[in-house]
């Protein structure tokens, strides 16, 4: 049985061969905040950035090399766009920060950069700090921690880990790190249907192209600035079921292209393997990785080596007479058994956007189906994604959804609203919940059924503290499987970002 993995892994390592000695040293990844990812994709869009806006995190010192081509060329809205993502790169690289949320104990729909607990939590981070080259070896870090409560599928569960933290070794244009830090793999601004921000942060080692610039080889130069991730993480993994295969091994892998101005492709994987009562050791990994003894049949006498999603995401981006708009889809299924080495089953995410007043605004309607043959051309009955029957905790970390926050079996249709001058941001969601919203625990049955919702949030800057507000409501229809009765949730909280 093969694997997308295996396009990942040969176009990766030809381009590993094809770094220029003038690569930028190590650096510690980087996700921006809502609003400048918008920013970056105004630049994107409008100056041709050569950026990449489907992955995160990068390395801080790619985009920053990305922004300096630009400085002298920008002006007006532009000059406004870039001038704002550099002052936050400069902050997140420059200063430290202390981040308290509170919040009441209640979820809700989880989008790009929103915070997942459905409780408060208080996190440190220190500032980025860097090692000069050596022979072509550099190294950067940064510390972090985080003090979480209630928010995984275990109620009154509390948790203190690493978040935020990387030591980052560079060397021959890549990036070897360990880390604790989030994913955001796709073009959705509500849902990642393979990594989102939806669970806590994974725990790992991995390897990152440390730029995103377009390969110096002829050969490669057709796929335009690129970036490469590769990732084995332990999941937090919370007792949920009986005879659950608790303590898994996690491994992302993802690649972006941009070989046009206008298009951004992306090839992801995620895959679950070892746990309690699981083949494991370094053999069963390497299987699992190369996608060997996978997709067990009846007649087959092999263990399952692994659980396993793959497919394919691209954003388009409209002629620039057309206006400032874009559409983009995200298709994630099982990995193929059989002779075509192509997933299959696949979930699906469709999106349209539009930007206008010179950047400032941003709208998008999105729609996510969380269940398998969702393609509008697939005649195979559907049915529930991200469970299956050797992982019983289902696709989650901490108990909670990996990928989108809808969870299995759910269709979800977002539409939302970004004023990016004020750092203002409003949605309003309606669709069906197959499963539960952010958290998954197989024995017990949560809200689910028809729903709409809304949410809001404000960030305000004063004495130097960034403050947000926010406030989350859904209403479940009347024929929704309830708990204790009740339909409606209200979650309001805070956060304060001082740095």
């Amino acid at each position: 049985m093969k694997k997308t993995l295996s396009l990942i892994l040969a176009l990766s390592t030809g381009c590993a061969f094809a770094q220029s000695a003038s690569e930028s040293g190590a650096s510690a990844p980087y996700t921006p905040t809502w609003v400048a990812r918008h920013y970056l994709q105004w630049l994107a869009d409008q100056q041709s950035l050569p950026v990449l806006t489907t992955q995160w995190p990068l390395p801080s010192g790619a985009v920053a090399q990305s922004l300096s081509g630009l400085s002298s060329t920008s002006s007006g809205a532009n000059s406004a766009a870039l001038a704002f993502v550099q002052n936050e790169l400069a902050l997140v690289q420059g200063k430290g920060s202390v981040q308290l949320q509170a919040r009441n104990h209640s979820q809700a729909l989880v989008g790009f950069s929103e915070d997942y607990s459905n409780g408060s939590n208080a996190s440190l981070r220190s500032a980025e700090w860097l090692v000069g080259q050596a022979d072509g070896v550099s190294f950067a870090g940064r510390i972090g921690i985080r003090a979480e409560s209630n928010a995984s599928a275990i109620p009154d569960h509390s948790n203190f880990s690493p978040e935020g933290s990387a030591a980052v070794l560079g060397f021959g244009g890549w990036n070897a790190q360990v880390f604790a830090h989030q994913f955001y793999w796709g073009p959705g601004w509500q849902s990642s249907l393979v990594n989102g921000h939806n669970s806590p942060a994974w725990q790992g080692v991995g390897l990152q192209r440390g730029t995103i610039k377009q390969s110096d080889s002829p050969w490669l130069a057709w796929m335009g600035p690129w970036n490469f991730d590769v990732f084995v993480a332990k999941a937090q993994d919370p007792l949920v079921v009986a005879n659950q295969h608790q303590g898994y091994l996690f491994s992302g892998t993802r690649l972006t292209i941009k070989p046009k101005p206008w298009l951004e492709v992306g090839f992801s994987r995620g895959m679950q393997s070892g746990g309690t009562g699981r083949p494991g050791g370094v053999s069963s990994f390497v299987k699992a990785f190369f996608g060997q003894q996978v997709n067990k049949e009846p007649t087959d006498t092999f263990e399952d080596t692994s659980a396993q999603i793959a497919g394919y995401d691209m954003r388009v981006r409209c002629p620039l007479k057309w206006g400032s708009c874009a559409a983009y889809t995200q298709w994630m299924g099982e990995d193929a058994a059989g002779k075509i080495p192509l997933p299959f089953k696949f979930m699906s995410l469709w999106g349209v956007e539009n930007t206008y007043a010179d950047g400032r605004y941003r709208v998008f309607a999105e729609y996510a189906n969380t269940n398998v043959y969702s393609l509008p051309w697939d005649k195979k009955p559907s049915f529930p994604g991200y469970v299956n029957h050797v992982y019983q905790q289902g696709y989650t970390n901490g108990g909670r959804w990996v990928g989108a926050s809808q969870g299995s079996g759910a269709t979800l249709t977002t539409l939302g609203w970004m004023d990016a001058a004020n750092m203002q941001m409003a949605k309003l969601y309606f669709g069906r919940i197959g499963t539960s919203v952010g958290v998954y625990t197989p024995a017990i049955e949560l809200p689910h059924g028809s729903m709409w919702g809304l949410s809001a949030q404000q960030t305000v800057l004063w004495k130097g503290a960034s403050i947000t507000p926010e406030l989350a409501y859904t209403r479940f229809a009347r024929d929704a499987s309830l708990v204790g009765g009740q339909r409606s949730s209200l979650r309001a909280g805070v956060a304060v970002v001082i740095r």
